[in-house]
């Protein structure tokens, strides 16, 4: 992306809420015209993906998002919600479907297929998918779903679109395509002791955990490397360590989404780096940012739609 914009907004992961949408949108000073938000002073937004599954009103943000991208309001990125929608109604050359139709998957995705029932409809937001990127540079600002791993994403840029042959080889498990966008829109993880697990914000019990992909992880213990922060989990070596490469003082300003912060104040995790999802799929809020210029993040510049003084 040639184009350098001096006003950027960000918001992260929406999962259905356009209630919440349309007020942070309201708050960061837009409003809709003619049926697109918009900044009466030029911004442009970025939006993290993960805009489906689990909210009451996904149709809702889906439109929101559409219209303001298709103006040249905003950018969006694929999230992992995004990709697995595309996996699990797109059939293999072995007749199933690229992401199983298991108990768990189905329950992920339910309210989407309840929401959107027409499959003409579906078909339509999936093309819309389709064609999102992984990742944007814009300048001295850089935004990906889960984790900015660089090698990842050069190789992914060498693809067009997300469907056909392009979507299958990225869905192989074990395939360097597959590992490489696993990476970028679900976050690296470790794997706790054996005997050991820990429940997730979603419920589900792992032994898999998500990991501070942006810290030198050799030497850590389970507990140094999880993220979001966990007291319960062990002081204890984990069984695996991803590769990974460590974030950069001098890299741009990165944001990122998917970690479902909860019951924390938003805030950077380094000078050039911030997560926005704070939990608005289960429980939390949605939260955004709004950059100026600035060359270090600033926390006063997050924007929520709920009291952050915790």
């Amino acid at each position: 992306m040639k184009k350098e914009y001096k006003q950027i907004d960000v918001i992260g992961d929406i999962h259905g809420h356009a209630m919440e949408l349309e007020t942070l949108l309201v708050l960061m000073g837009y409003q809709e015209t003619d049926g697109v938000y918009r900044h009466s002073q030029g911004r442009r937004m970025v939006f993290l993906g993960d805009l489906i599954d689990r909210g009451p009103n996904i149709r809702r943000v889906l439109q929101i998002v559409k219209a303001m991208t298709d103006a040249g309001e905003a950018f969006a990125i694929l999230g992992n919600h995004e990709v697995n929608a595309l996996r699990f109604h797109t059939m293999g050359r072995d007749g199933n479907p690229l992401r199983p139709h298991t108990y768990q998957n189905v329950k992920q995705h339910q309210a989407t297929m309840d929401q959107i029932s027409d499959l003409k409809e579906r078909a339509q937001w999936l093309n819309w998918f389709a064609g999102l990127p992984l990742s944007l540079e814009m300048g001295p600002l850089r935004f990906v779903h889960a984790c900015w791993d660089p090698k990842a994403i050069t190789m992914l840029n060498g693809y067009g679109r997300l469907e056909g042959e392009t979507l299958e080889k990225f869905s192989r498990k074990g395939t360097l395509e597959e590992t490489s966008i696993s990476q970028i829109v679900n976050g690296p993880e470790s794997i706790l002791p054996a005997n050991y697990s820990h429940e997730t914000a979603d419920g589900r019990v792992r032994a898999e955990f998500r990991v501070k992909w942006w810290m030198d992880l050799e030497g850590k213990n389970c507990r140094e490397l999880i993220f979001p922060e966990n007291p319960e989990i062990p002081e204890l070596p984990p069984l695996t360590l991803p590769t990974v490469s460590r974030f950069s003082s001098e890299a741009p300003i990165t944001f990122f989404g998917h970690y479902a912060i909860k019951n924390a104040a938003p805030a950077p995790i380094l000078p050039k780096l911030a997560c926005l999802d704070y939990g608005s799929g289960k429980g939390g809020m949605l939260c955004g940012y709004q950059w100026d210029g600035e060359r270090a993040l600033d926390k006063n510049k997050f924007v929520t739609t709920r009291n952050t003084s915790i």
